[in-house]
């Protein structure tokens, strides 16, 4: 998350607002009028008021009576009144500074920012040297949004007064507005040099230097402005959200729940909270601060979008569509909540509409940039090349070259660039179906006519139903100078010879990993030779399998693993595979093996929901989890299955 929370100067008559001078009036009521100034002076209002209307009642041309009860009223918060009083002084006596600063700060009070500029500058103009007019002046502008002026007004204000820690705190408001990070670190640090227990520069200071990358200096700075300040609202919010984002999200918990408990109708507070939740993978926790943030702001669009991931990392789709939907009639142009409810469709076999949002991951940060060509919709290009490149894993390659035969046989030539990890894999079927291979590492360019990405293609096909995806396996085969390569290197025929891979890429967030401690229901099954297909093994990874009673048959081919063909080559000489969701899964498929694929319980969009068949691999069997985080049972649905298939 990026919402952070600053604070401005000192609050209070004297400096944001109202200011008192020496006061003016007429003879007949200087003594009701004076101990009325007085009585304000102190504090007492209600005995003010009573002096001011009295001097009013007797002269209702009292400039400073009219004055000092609109300063009062502005003091109650009843700007409306405050300004027109102080207006009809203004009118009465058009020369006074002081007049047209008073009734600026009632105007920004009412939100009537271009008119609040005005008076502002109409004071600077009678009193150039006004310190607390720049000042003013400057708020005003940041309120408005014009960081640059507000960061001159703020510059001009120091000029006269230069030890004013206010003054510099909004100073470096200004600048962080206009992004000058490294100017507004400075213009906090003298602010904190003036007063150095000023809570909100120490504040201010922490964003700037979370913006400048200093992550422990900025923590350090918002524990400080706590010290000062531990019911701090934003300073609570600000270090919440910074260890959260820096992987602390167990950290930023209780001080996240501190922000909501100084201030329970603080939406991002809510929405911080549901975030740490989420990235701890407590969904259904997260699920309750999610929907607290939008029943605080129904315009929270943010929120929605994350309201929707967690139900989709829930399962529970139609409320995640739900979720999805509210998100873009905030934000039509939000490329994630796009591109999430397209998963929530996919997930739910509505390739047709599912397949058309999925484009949206072409405009999300970190998607690779697409080459200068026109994209290809499917038509016929008789006589020219079209160029196809993989993206994303090498699972979703393996899955979806299953198409490009069929783009092959509408174009007059098609080059498919791949990872360099799968071209000798891919070389035969690309070769059959006469499409050129590269690999996308070589760096060449391609001269071609369109381009369409890879996960694009069922689409500018219109294979766009779960029933119109070529399931026909297998579609890949296995180069022949690997099948000779790998000939006799997994033994003889008298026991079964299963492939097993437990774990993928990790990711953050990833749930598609197994501890290899929960697979021994698989390892102590008689009668199979278990051929480990991880690339790689930890030294903990590989101390259990070697402490396993039945390590004689658990086979690893670490290090011997040079690409996939090696790997296809061996699984093709397997009776059956058992993965969770990784590329393996997927080459299995891919080759026609029989193929038990354990699932998380939300699983990728591909894998559908509830069924334990696949629309796209004929030979695999979905086992799902029947809560987060619960591999047990998978396992043990696994084994009995496996158990169940004659030798």
């Amino acid at each position: 998350m990026s919402i952070a929370l600053s604070r401005t100067g000192g609050a209070g008559v004297g400096k944001c607002g109202v200011c008192f001078f020496p006061a003016r009036s007429f003879p007949v009521m200087d003594t009701v009028f004076a101990r009325g100034f007085a009585a304000h002076r102190d504090g007492r209002l209600t005995d003010a008021e009573r002096d001011y209307q009295a001097a009013l009642a007797a002269e209702p041309e009292h400039v400073d009576a009219l004055h000092y009860l609109g300063v009062l009223r502005h003091q109650q918060g009843q700007h409306a009144e405050a300004a027109e009083l102080v207006r009809r002084a203004v009118d009465l006596r058009p020369g006074d500074a002081g007049l047209q600063l008073n009734l600026g700060n009632a105007l920004k009070a009412l939100g009537r920012l271009d008119d609040a500029i005005e008076r502002f500058r109409n004071a600077l103009t009678l009193a150039p040297g006004f310190p607390l007019a720049q000042y003013n002046l400057g708020n005003a502008y940041t309120a408005a949004g014009r960081h640059e002026d507000a960061a001159d007004a703020f510059e001009k204000a120091l000029r006269l007064q230069p030890n004013d820690p206010a003054a510099w705190n909004n100073f470096g408001n200004a600048l962080s507005g206009l992004r000058r990070f490294k100017d507004a670190a400075h213009a906090f640090k003298r602010a904190l040099a003036l007063r150095p227990r000023h809570a909100g520069a120490h504040n201010n200071l922490g964003m700037a230097l979370n913006a400048l990358g200093d992550t422990l200096g900025a923590i350090a700075h918002f524990r400080a402005a706590l010290d000062v300040e531990p019911n701090y609202v934003a300073a609570h919010f600000n270090l919440g959200n910074l260890l959260d984002a820096n992987g602390h999200p167990d950290d930023a918990l209780p001080v996240l729940q501190k922000a909501v408990a100084l201030q329970p109708h603080f939406a991002p507070g809510y929405f911080g909270l549901g975030h740490a939740l989420a990235k701890l993978g407590r969904h259904d926790q997260a699920v309750l601060h999610f929907e607290r943030a939008v029943g605080l702001d129904p315009k929270y669009g943010v929120a929605w979008l994350c309201l929707g991931n967690t139900h989709l990392a829930l399962g529970a789709h139609r409320a995640a569509l739900r979720a999805f939907e509210m998100a873009l009639r905030i934000d039509p142009s939000m490329p994630a909540a796009h591109l999430n409810r397209a998963l929530a469709l996919l997930a739910t076999g509505d390739y047709a509409r599912g397949l058309a949002g999925y484009e949206w991951r072409l405009q999300t940060p970190g998607s690779e940039p697409a080459p200068s060509l026109p994209r290809w919709q499917g038509e016929p290009m008789p006589g020219r090349t079209l160029l196809v490149r993989a993206e994303q894993g090498f699972g979703d390659t393996l899955q979806f070259a299953r198409f490009v035969p069929f783009a092959a046989k509408l174009v007059g030539k098609l080059v498919l660039e791949v990872q360099p990890a799968l071209v000798p894999l891919l070389a035969p079927a690309a070769h059959a179906a006469r499409v050129e291979l590269k690999s996308k590492s070589d760096g060449m360019a391609v001269a071609a006519g369109a381009f369409c990405p890879l996960l694009s293609l069922p689409l500018a096909l219109g294979m766009t139903s779960p029933e119109s995806i070529p399931a026909r396996a297998p579609y890949l085969v296995v180069p022949a100078d690997y099948r000779r390569k790998w000939r006799g290197s997994i033994g003889g025929q008298e026991r079964r010879k299963i492939g097993i891979t437990w774990s993928g890429r990790m990711q953050p967030g990833e749930t598609r990993s197994v501890p290899v401690s929960e697979l021994a229901p698989l390892f102590a099954l008689g009668g199979i030779d278990w051929i480990v297909l991880q690339p790689f093994l930890t030294g903990r990874e590989r101390d259990i399998l070697r402490a396993h009673p039945n390590t004689k048959s658990i086979h690893l081919l670490e290090g011997r693993l040079e690409n996939f063909a090696d790997t296809g080559a061996i699984v093709d000489r397997l009776d059956a595979v058992v993965s969770v969701d990784t590329s393996v899964a997927h080459l299995a498929g891919a080759l026609g093996k029989p193929v038990w694929v354990m699932l998380p319980y939300a699983a990728d969009w591909r894998w559908g929901v509830e069924s334990g068949e696949s629309a796209w691999y004929p030979n695999a069997h979905l086992v799902r989890q029947r809560a987060p985080g619960q591999w047990r049972e998978v396992i043990e649905e696994t084994a009995a299955a496996l158990a169940a298939v004659p030798a």
